[in-house]
C-alpha cells in the first residue's frame, strides 16, 4: 500500500526551463486529498523547496540539496559535512577564474554547492578528486558537489522516519540520475518518458508523456492501485 509520495522537482514537475506544470500540481493536491503526503526531493537549496512544497500544498517533509538537509515541520537535519563543497568551488574558481559560476542559491546552502555547466564536467571531476570524500554529480541543471556519503535515497529514508513510514509503502519519482537511489529504496519506482535510460531500467512504471504531464500519469498509476485495494 502507497502511503507517501517522493518525488523529484526539476525535470520531472517542471520541464528544462524552469516552468512547473498545473497538471502537476494538480496530481499533487490530488495525492495530498487521498491521504497521501508528497515529499518533494531535489538537489535545490532548503529555502527555494520549503516554499515551493509550501504553495503547492505537500505536507511531507522536504528532502534539499541531493539527500544532504532533511527538513518537517521546521525540524532541520544536516546529513552531510559543512564547508568541504565551499572549498572545492573557491579551488575551482582559483584554477578556472570566471568559467566557474555559482548558484545563486550557494549562500543559503549547508553542505551542497551548485555550479552552472558552463565548465566541462571532466574539469570539475579532477578538482574533485583531490578532495577526500567529496564527489560531483551531474542533474542535467547543474553540477553539485557534496559529501560522498550524501544521496537523496539517505536523505528519503531519514524523512520517513518523521513520518513513521516504511521505505516500501513509499512511491518514488524521478527524472535524472540523481534520483536513482531514491527510487531504490521506494516500494514503487517510476520514472517520466524523459529520464535517464538507467531510471528507466529499475522502475515499476514509466509514463507514456514527459515532466510534469508525466507525473500526473505515474499519479493517476498511483491512485488508481489505491482505489483498487
Amino acid at each position: 500500500m502507497i502511503r507517501a509520495v517522493a518525488t523529484d522537482v526539476d525535470g520531472t514537475i517542471t520541464n528544462y526551463n524552469d516552468e512547473l506544470y498545473l497538471e502537476a500540481v494538480s496530481a499533487i493536491r490530488n495525492l495530498e486529498k487521498a491521504g497521501i503526503p508528497v515529499i518533494l526531493c531535489s538537489g535545490n537549496a532548503l529555502c527555494v523547496l520549503k516554499g515551493l512544497a509550501r504553495y503547492i500544498g505537500c505536507t511531507g517533509p522536504t528532502v534539499s540539496e541531493n539527500g544532504a538537509v532533511v527538513e518537517y515541520k521546521a525540524s532541520i537535519r544536516i546529513l552531510g559535512r559543512k564547508g568541504i563543497a565551499r572549498q572545492v568551488v573557491d579551488e575551482l574558481k582559483r584554477i578556472y577564474g570566471k568559467d566557474v559560476t555559482e548558484s545563486w542559491s550557494n549562500r543559503f546552502r549547508f553542505v551542497d554547492m551548485a555550479i552552472r555547466r558552463t565548465i566541462e564536467l571532466e574539469k570539475v571531476q579532477k578538482v574533485v578528486s583531490r578532495f577526500n570524500g567529496v564527489k560531483v554529480i551531474d542533474s542535467n541543471f547543474a553540477y553539485h558537489i557534496t559529501d560522498q556519503n550524501v544521496d537523496k535515497g539517505r536523505g528519503l529514508l531519514r524523512a520517513l522516519k518523521f513520518l513513521n513510514i516504511g521505505p516500501e509503502e513509499v512511491a518514488g519519482i524521478g527524472d535524472s540520475i540523481t534520483d536513482l537511489e531514491m527510487l531504490n529504496v521506494c516500494g514503487f519506482k517510476a520514472a517520466v518518458a524523459n529520464a535517464d535510460p538507467r531510471l528507466k531500467g529499475i522502475a515499476d512504471f514509466v509514463s507514456e508523456k514527459e515532466f510534469g504531464t508525466g507525473f500526473a500519469e505515474i499519479v493517476e498509476r498511483i491512485l488508481s492501485m489505491k482505489r483498487s485495494k
